[in-house]
């Protein structure tokens, strides 16, 4: 059984060149960001070397006055009951990023949402179709900034 010390000190020894921050924000609770080139290393080694086996949120925030997305994932380690938020900046200009969904089948269909909700494409995704909008959605994704209401 890992401690979130431990875990941390694991991740950054393990990703000097991809973590941008990574601390325990307290018992039970750990806030990471890192370089979205990295993503899928990062992804493998949580899952296989460190006990997160279940992806159990993705979501996306629009940072406007940066020009970027941010894409959230929250890791769940059953064995070791920790939490891992991490945190990937990814351009406004170029919104796309690695899926994680071939390491994490639970990340599945938060990543859907995400691409539909944001606009963000996960490369590699075994399907990226309409979940909640209607199929013949046209308009901008509607979580962005700049979507106007029509109606």
């Amino acid at each position: 059984m890992s401690s979130e010390a431990d875990i941390v000190e694991k991740v950054k020894s393990k990703f000097k060149d991809a973590i941008v921050d990574a601390n325990v924000q307290r018992k039970a609770r750990i806030i990471t960001s890192a370089k979205k080139d990295r993503v899928l290393e990062l992804a493998s080694y949580l899952k296989r070397e460190l006990a997160f086996d279940f992806v159990v949120s993705v979501c996306g925030l629009e940072m406007p006055q940066e020009n970027e997305f941010t894409v959230v994932y929250h890791f769940w380690s059953t064995s070791n009951k920790i939490l891992l938020t991490l945190k990937i900046k990814v351009p406004k200009e170029t919104p796309d990023m690695p899926s994680i969904t071939p390491i994490f089948e639970s990340a599945n269909w938060h990543e859907r949402e995400t691409h539909e909700m944001w606009g963000i494409k996960f490369i590699n995704h075994p399907d990226l179709g309409m979940l909640l909008l209607p199929e013949d959605w046209s308009e901008k994704p509607p979580q962005r900034k700049d979507f106007k209401l029509t109606r």
